[in-house]
């Protein structure tokens, strides 16, 4: 008769399997109920942020510097006391008045639509063949005769300006516009942007128009220093 062996151990895993097994499915009975009473599961995405947030707020910089620029005095209240702005301050300045022909010629410069080529700071464009204005030796010329005869003719064909030659394009001829007119467009461009050039007078326009009556060919660059030496 065999005896019963007190030391067998018993084999090992099977409670515990059972026991981690209903675990897990209890877990998983848990998780699938709360999707169930939540909606359904979370997911992580990525949205842009809108492009008129980005612009409001660049505008919102824009002005806040302009406004720290003209009010802020450099952040010391007694930089501009007791003025309210830099721009207060600066309407108070002693100016020279302007001779009614520059006046006169700032408005003829937009109007006939000489910043169209030459555009609004003088400096021209080479895209297109037009030459500066600002710093040229053509305009500071103390004797202004070649000027006067471009406006009064139009010009054609190639030019050098501050070593750069220019040409592609064609000046048209504004004779059209009174001796006036003419002294006084020329008389701002003569003394804007940093130019510092004598005045036109309506006589040195009469006399150029009266030169060229039969003419009616735009101008060259190289007729032109022959004319006008």
């Amino acid at each position: 008769m065999k005896q019963r062996d007190d030391n067998k151990q018993p084999q090992p895993g099977k409670p515990e399997q059972c026991s981690s097994g209903a675990a897990s499915s209890a877990a998983v009975q848990a998780t699938q109920s709360a999707v169930a009473d939540n909606g359904s599961e979370p997911v992580a995405r990525r949205i842009a942020v809108p492009a008129l947030l980005f612009a409001i707020l660049a505008a919102f910089l824009f002005w806040g510097d302009m406004h720290i620029l003209s009010q802020g005095g450099e952040l010391d209240a007694h930089v501009f006391y007791p003025f309210v702005s830099s721009n207060e301050l600066a309407s108070l300045a002693i100016r020279e008045p302007e001779d009614p022909r520059v006046t006169q010629g700032r408005g003829l410069y937009a109007l006939v639509g000489c910043n169209s080529c030459h555009q609004q700071d003088g400096l021209g464009s080479v895209a297109t063949g037009c030459p500066p204005l600002a710093g040229s030796d053509w305009v500071l010329s103390n004797e202004p005769s070649r000027i006067i005869a471009i406006v009064l003719k139009g010009l054609t064909g190639p030019i050098t300006v501050l070593d750069k030659p220019y040409g592609t394009g064609q000046m048209v001829a504004l004779g059209s516009l009174s001796d006036e007119e003419i002294a006084g467009v020329l008389s701002f461009v003569r003394n804007n942007w940093s130019n510092k050039a004598p005045y036109v007078e309506v006589s040195d326009v009469k006399k150029i128009r009266k030169q060229l009556e039969s003419r009616s060919a735009p101008m060259t660059a190289t007729e032109l220093i022959k004319l006008f030496p």
